[in-house]
């Protein structure tokens, strides 16, 4: 798959997950922040390494991703715009899909983690199996979107979600996604450790987030959750 239609597969499944019902939860978490650490390889071999924070509130919806290496930059993504600031100048701003409500700290947010979001959408769950300790399901797109989109299959261990499985519409794996290493930050259940593993013009890339430090509902660094884009 290339990466136009790469792009044009999840721009799909974000149309489609836009749909969910409302889900009402005990407890409705809003804000969370995070050290974080990509370690990025390419199918040539190249390695990249970038750390750094990142702040999401659910209310503001905007991803703040304050990045201390390879280079002092601020990334921010915000409906369907992704800033970089440098310096306190804006260094670019591109169009983007609009992600905000799709990330894994949404879902986390909202208790649809375990779900991925799935369960209210759109999405209809054919099938559930299980295989040793993990139940697997099979959720296929609306009849009016298989025409970009295929199956979606997700893995759960103890209620969580293990691991996610989004297929093409010709039934080829275009990205696989691990959580790992969950923790217990006031209630919310969050991985630490998540892998991606895409498929791209036929090669692999790959990327492991680490997250640290992880806060929920924190009151303070309001200028961090809701960064304020320098004019140009």
């Amino acid at each position: 798959m290339n990466t136009s239609k790469f792009r044009t597969f999840f721009f799909f499944i974000l149309i489609v997950l836009g749909l969910i019902t409302p889900v009402l939860h005990a407890q409705d978490h809003f804000r969370m922040s995070a050290e974080f650490t990509i370690k990025s390889k390419s199918p040539d071999g190249t390695q990249h390494l970038t750390i750094g924070d990142v702040f999401y509130d659910k209310n503001i919806k905007k991803i703040v991703f304050d990045v201390r290496f390879p280079q002092k930059e601020t990334w921010v993504q915000q409906d369907t715009i992704l800033y970089k600031v440098k310096n306190g100048a804006l260094l670019s701003k591109s169009s983007s899909i609009n992600i905000s409500d799709f990330t894994i700290f949404s879902m986390a947010l909202s208790g649809k983690l375990s779900d991925y979001g799935l369960k209210g959408s759109k999405f209809v769950l054919t099938n559930v199996e299980k295989e040793r300790d993990n139940m697997i399901s099979t959720w296929e797109p609306p009849q009016a979107y298989k025409k970009f989109m295929g199956k979606v299959m997700i893995m759960k261990n103890d209620d969580n979600i293990s691991g996610v499985i989004f297929f093409d519409k010709d039934g080829y794996i275009i990205s696989r996604q691990f959580f790992r290493k969950y923790e217990n930050i006031n209630g919310m259940l969050f991985p630490t450790e998540v892998i991606v593993e895409k498929n791209i013009n036929g090669e692999k890339f790959y990327d492991i987030t680490t997250y640290e430090n992880v806060k929920v509902d924190d009151y303070k660094n309001e200028d961090k959750y809701d960064y304020k884009i320098p004019t140009p």
